[in-house]
């Protein structure tokens, strides 16, 4: 009995910690005097493209990390895995292309979430 609490408690931990990961990829405008910055840099996370505001495109990043499942939505840290794609790349900020959840499987009690995804285009504002 006291091996099914710790096992139950162990997959609860599991499923609650992540391992986000990302991917960067210059695009035909990305900036090479961009220099890379501290991973938590402070990069916003914007909606859609700034006005009025003149900035260089420098890339795209994806990230991802493990989902939760049922127990939690972990899609906020894979945003914050793209603000540090984007700090590491040169980046002040990130506009937000989507987000979404794969391998959604139904499970006990609900569906389980096994990925949370984001993607967005990395910017550098000009000075």
């Amino acid at each position: 009995m006291r091996m099914k609490h710790i096992s139950g408690l162990l997959l609860i931990v599991l499923a609650t910690t992540s391992c986000a990961s990302h991917r960067f990829i210059p695009t035909g405008m990305a900036n090479s005097t961009a220099l890379s910055k501290p991973k938590d840099c402070g990069a916003k996370v914007l909606l859609r493209q700034p006005v009025n505001i003149k900035y260089s495109e420098l890339g795209i990043c994806m990230a991802q990390t493990l989902g939760g499942g049922m127990i939690s939505d972990n899609t906020p840290e894979a945003i914050i895995e793209l603000q540090k794609c984007a700090c590491l790349h040169g980046g002040d900020a990130v506009i937000l292309g989507g987000t979404n959840e794969a391998g959604v499987i139904p499970g006990f009690g609900g569906y389980s979430q096994q990925v949370a995804k984001s993607q967005g285009v990395v910017i550098m504002f000009e000075k």
